[in-house]
This record gives C-alpha cells, sequence and structure tokens, in this order.
C-alpha cells in the first residue's frame, strides 16, 4: 500500500456496514450515538431568574463566552469533517463523522438559545462585531485554512483532535466555573453534555490517528500545529475574556492549558522516546491543573453566587 496514502480506505464495492470490519472504530460511532441528545432537554427556566442576579460585568463575560463558541462553531468544525470526509471510504469512519456533524448542529442549536434569550438581535450583532475584530479570530481562521487544506490526510486528524482540545478552552473553564457556582443551571447542563461530546470527538481522532493510518508524520509537525493553536487560545486568555471576574487568574488557565496541550500531545506523539525531553516540566503542570480544578470545586459559593452574585 502507498504510505501516503490513509489506511481508511475500503473496498469501493462495500455498500453496507455489515459485517463490520473495524470493531474498534464501530464501538466508537456505537458510543457516539448512545450519547445523542437535543436541545430541546436544556431547560431555562432558572436561568431567566438567575440572570436577574448577575452584574452587568459578568452578563457580558457570558455574552463574550457564548458568542465565541458559535463562532467558532461556524468557523472551524464542519470544514474539518468536510475536508476530512473527501479522504474517507471506510464506512464505519463515515457514520462516525456524519453522527458528529449533527451533534456539532446540536450543540450550535443550544449555544444560539442562550444568547437568542439574553441578547437582542442589535446586542447579539454588537458582539459578533467585537469577536470580528478581535486578532486572535483571524489567526483561528487563517489556522483553520491552513489545516484544513494540507494534502496530508494527518495532518488534518491533528487539527481536528487539536480544536476538540485547545479551541474555547478559556471559554469552557468560564462555564464550568459557573456550573460549579450553582448559577445558570441549564449552561451547566448543555456545558456538561458538550463538553462530553468534544472529549469524544477528540479521542476518535485520536483513535484513527494511532491505529488506523500508515502516513508518516513527524512529532516536530504534531507539536507545531498543536503550539499554533495554543498561542492562539492564549491570546483570548489573555486580552479577551476579563476571566477575573469569576475568579480565574489568567497564569493559572495558561498553566492549565499547557498541560492539556502536552497531555494531546503525549497521546499523538509517534517517537515516545522523545517524551522526557519534550515534557520536563509535566509532573508540575499536571499538579498544577489539579490545584486549579481543586480550587474551583471549593469555590462552589464564590461570593455565595447561588443567591447573591456580587
Amino acid at each position: 500500500m502507498d504510505k501516503q496514502n490513509p489506511r481508511l480506505r475500503d473496498n469501493k464495492d462495500r455498500f453496507i456496514i455489515f459485517p463490520v470490519k473495524h470493531n474498534d472504530i464501530w464501538d466508537a460511532y456505537k458510543a457516539i450515538e448512545a450519547n445523542f441528545w437535543t436541545a430541546d432537554k436544556i431547560d431555562i427556566n432558572q436561568d431567566l431568574e438567575d440572570w436577574k442576579d448577575l452584574s452587568e460585568e459578568k452578563r457580558s463575560l457570558l455574552h463574550k463566552v457564548i458568542g465565541l463558541i458559535l463562532h467558532s462553531e461556524h468557523k472551524l468544525n464542519g470544514k474539518i469533517i468536510a475536508s476530512l470526509n473527501k479522504n474517507i471510504e471506510l464506512p464505519e469512519v463515515k457514520s462516525f463523522l456524519d453522527f458528529q456533524t449533527v451533534m456539532e448542529n446540536t450543540h450550535t442549536e443550544s449555544y444560539g438559545i442562550f444568547l437568542n434569550t439574553f441578547l437582542s438581535a442589535a446586542e447579539q450583532d454588537l458582539v459578533f462585531k467585537e469577536i470580528e475584530a478581535f486578532p486572535a479570530t483571524l489567526a483561528r481562521e487563517k489556522w483553520i485554512k491552513k489545516w484544513t487544506n494540507s494534502s496530508s490526510f494527518a495532518e488534518k486528524l491533528v487539527a481536528l483532535a487539536t480544536v476538540k482540545s485547545i479551541f474555547n478552552y478559556s471559554c469552557f473553564a468560564a462555564l464550568f466555573w459557573i456550573k460549579n457556582c450553582g448559577s445558570m443551571h441549564g449552561l451547566g447542563y448543555t456545558y456538561e453534555v458538550i463538553y462530553r461530546d468534544k472529549a469524544i470527538h477528540r479521542d476518535f481522532a485520536t483513535l484513527l490517528f494511532k491505529d488506523h493510518l500508515l502516513e508518516d508524520i513527524s512529532d516536530e509537525k504534531v507539536q507545531q500545529i498543536i503550539e499554533e493553536a495554543v498561542a492562539i487560545e492564549k491570546e483570548v486568555i489573555y486580552n479577551f475574556l476579563p476571566l477575573n471576574l469569576i475568579g480565574l487568574t489568567t497564569k493559572a488557565l495558561d498553566e492549565y492549558l499547557d498541560y492539556e496541550s502536552n497531555r494531546l500531545f503525549t497521546d499523538l506523539m509517534v517517537n515516545k522516546s522523545l517524551n522526557e525531553k519534550a515534557f520536563s516540566n509535566e509532573k508540575l503542570l499536571k499538579k498544577r491543573a489539579q490545584d486549579l480544578s481543586k480550587n474551583l470545586e471549593k469555590n462552589k459559593d464564590y461570593n455565595n453566587l447561588r443567591k447573591k452574585t456580587d
């Protein structure tokens, strides 16, 4: 087999899924199918009451968080999957990616419900104009165009796993805080199921990369793709979202993002002997990430937020 072609090609005369040829991929599809949910399950009645107690500053933060996620969902996710699908004939894989597209449509609908509930059309327009004007937004779009248009199927898979792990990390940290504070229950539920979905999508891209690909790719290239995304996301952390309003320091989130990016690189590494050199600070980063999670858990009643947010 030509080593520059992915192993994700199959007999062109195979018209039905059975008998299943790749059980690990099919198991992943059945797992994503079992976790299917719809936006109709979201109850925002309590959120409407909680919203009244939020300060204008914290409302503005949520506007930015939800708007940024929606903008990314629209600009990033669909393009990578569409590009990948052009190279895939394996029905088990196409089943998963087609279902992933459906789930991402549900994510977009769900966040849209919140934005449409709490912002007027004029306010939404202002939020998206601010996002469009932010330099990291253009950087994200250039990043996705660069790796989506790559001739390397492996690079596209790394990009997909990276999008699910890195982009909007700061936004999810903010939603994690809100969930733990016991406010905005409908948004908290939405965060939980979408975060779970994204983990499934990331793990699937990793599965294909590690176990179903013959194409050569260097660890340096994998690291480049991830590091470019991390640099963009850190711009969001430091220069766009006022995370200090919710008790998150930019330094702590910066370290947590480093931990997550290192973990992703470790999962995708081809030459495991590079591990010690590449991650000399891994234990320290992991400890700091765990400390951040513990601190967030302790702050469930941050400023007694359930009843008083300021």
